[in-house]
């Protein structure tokens, strides 16, 4: 659904340039990561730590669906600051990031459309003051499939709500004129309890997230984070954790923080609950479990298996099997495209219920890594976040620059990646992929796809400067092309990272 409003109506402000679904970043957490857990604690931090780091971020993008065409060619760059303390008196600490980004350019193209805005359920219209609000239509899933039937003659309620146009889940800047943005992105305090063998850790503030259910934007420029308290201890020799969170900090906005609202925004969701253990066994094998839960509205479930195993020298071949179900209640939904009906439309379900399963496979070498990945979606499009701005992603090796989570589908990925360091060429690395999707006809709810097929090709060339007076500037390339019946999706973008100081 999130891929659908990211491209029906593009946002010509910074949170366009910080969206972080890419492929380079998914394959780091997808296929070499047990868990992201552990690194959020730095349970081992002996020395202060101090980094200044400059980003600079090109995003093209074009976009042809339907009968509308979008064009975007933006520039940003920024500073980064990064301080994370070590434990004084071996009990307490404090972590702070904060940072700048800046347009150089920025600049949107929007073709024609045949379809009229005025009056039509779900689509941009463009008020006197020159504000675009969005105007939809309320309905219940279970209404909707009533209505999509043949034989049954029935209509859809006119519009019901408006808000203001913000297709991407992300608060405006406020105005064309808005340039730039600075923010706090972390301020928090931690402490460790306990031995250096079984320590207990706590932290508490604004900070980023990185957990299977529940995670923040990792945006190029700067961040997304949450504001709560985060534990972790060792039981049995589980690494347990459990966080409860209340307010957002969103990667677009100078504004600190926020409180969390339902996703038909209808309601506060007053806190974000998360609870997981993660254990080793003796033969390598690593199990997680966890759960998180969005007041009363949102139930998460996942579980996840994850074995490496060496063939021969040099060669090694993991396995990574994941599961997910989430169930809704107080009418969850999300917005979605309706062919049957021409509208796009928030829609909401009774008793939202939807699960996926992913296997992925990934060959390892030295210098190499091939892979392989199976995804299957059944009851429900798997809706990502726990509130409405939440800028989670799919924890599936599926999550590529499209999700390919819609109900009932089917999708696949084969990839390679490649560095180069093996051959002489230290700091280059490549990686490719590509996927596709299939759904059984479904006649309800379509995003996008009306032939329920779905591909794309990606990949990325990175290279990191190995000597010389700016050792460590890195230069990138993501790349990505989808396409969907009477849909086509190319997204390009240039990066340039360098540390200007390490302490």
């Amino acid at each position: 659904m999130q891929n659908y409003i990211k491209s029906r109506a593009i946002n010509p402000f910074l949170p366009i340039i910080l969206s972080a679904f890419s492929s380079f970043n998914v394959y780091g957490l997808s296929f070499d990561s047990q868990s992201a857990t552990n690194s959020h604690f730095n349970s081992d931090q002996k020395q202060n730590s101090f980094d200044i780091s400059y980003d600079n971020h090109f995003f093209s993008k074009n976009t042809s669906q339907r009968s509308e065409i979008f064009d975007v060619d933006e520039w940003v760059h920024g500073l980064k600051i990064d301080f994370q303390s070590r434990y004084y008196f071996d009990f307490i600490g404090v972590d702070v990031s904060l940072g700048s980004a800046t347009y150089i350019n920025n600049g949107i193209t929007q073709g024609s459309s045949s379809s009229s805005n005025s009056g039509n359920m779900g689509f941009l219209q463009t008020e006197p003051s020159g504000e675009q609000t969005f105007n939809y239509s309320t309905e219940s899933y279970e209404v909707l499939a009533e209505c999509g039937r043949p034989d049954i003659a029935c209509s859809i309620e006119p519009p019901t709500k408006r808000e203001r146009a913000d297709h991407l889940r992300q608060p405006q800047l406020g105005s064309s004129t808005v340039n730039e943005v600075s923010a706090i992105t972390q301020a928090y305090t931690k402490m460790r309890f306990g031995s250096e063998e079984q320590p207990f850790i706590v932290r508490f503030g604004l900070q980023s997230l990185h957990l299977e259910t529940f995670s923040t934007s990792g945006s190029y420029l700067l961040p997304s984070s949450v504001f709560g308290t985060l534990l972790n201890t060792n039981i049995f020799g589980a690494d347990v954790y459990l966080g409860r969170f209340n307010q957002y900090h969103e990667r677009g906005s100078s504004q600190f923080i926020q409180p969390f609202t339902s996703y038909s925004q209808d309601q506060r969701v007053k806190n974000i609950d998360v609870l997981g253990a993660q254990y080793k066994f003796e033969n390598g094998l690593v199990g997680q479990l966890e759960m998180g839960r969005a007041d009363n509205q949102l139930k998460k479930y996942f579980a996840k298996l994850y074995y490496l195993m060496d063939l021969a020298e040099g060669i090694s071949l993991s396995l990574d099997g994941r599961v997910g179900f989430a169930h809704g209640k107080q009418a969850y939904g999300y917005y979605d495209w309706i062919s049957t009906f021409n509208q796009f439309v928030y829609v909401q379900y009774d008793d939202y219920k939807s699960r996926y399963y992913n296997v992925t496979a990934a060959l390892h070498t030295q210098n190499s890594k091939f892979y392989f990945g199976i995804n299957k979606t059944e009851l429900a499009d798997w809706g990502n976040g726990y509130f409405y701005d939440d800028q989670s992603a799919f924890n599936s090796t599926l999550a590529l620059y499209k999700n390919y989570n819609h109900k009932n589908e089917l999708a696949w990925v084969i990839g390679l990646d490649y560095d180069f360091s093996g051959i002489g060429l230290p700091g280059l690395n490549i990686g490719g992929h590509f996927a596709r999707g299939k759904r059984p006809d479904e006649n309800i709810i379509l995003e996008l796809d009306e032939k329920n097929t779905e591909q794309e090709v990606g990949g990325y060339i990175a290279y990191t400067l190995q000597s010389g007076i700016l050792e460590g500037l890195t230069l990138g390339w993501h790349f990505a092309r989808w396409q969907g019946f009477e849909n086509n999706e190319e997204s390009s973008r240039f990066l340039l990272t360098y540390n200007l100081a390490d302490f």
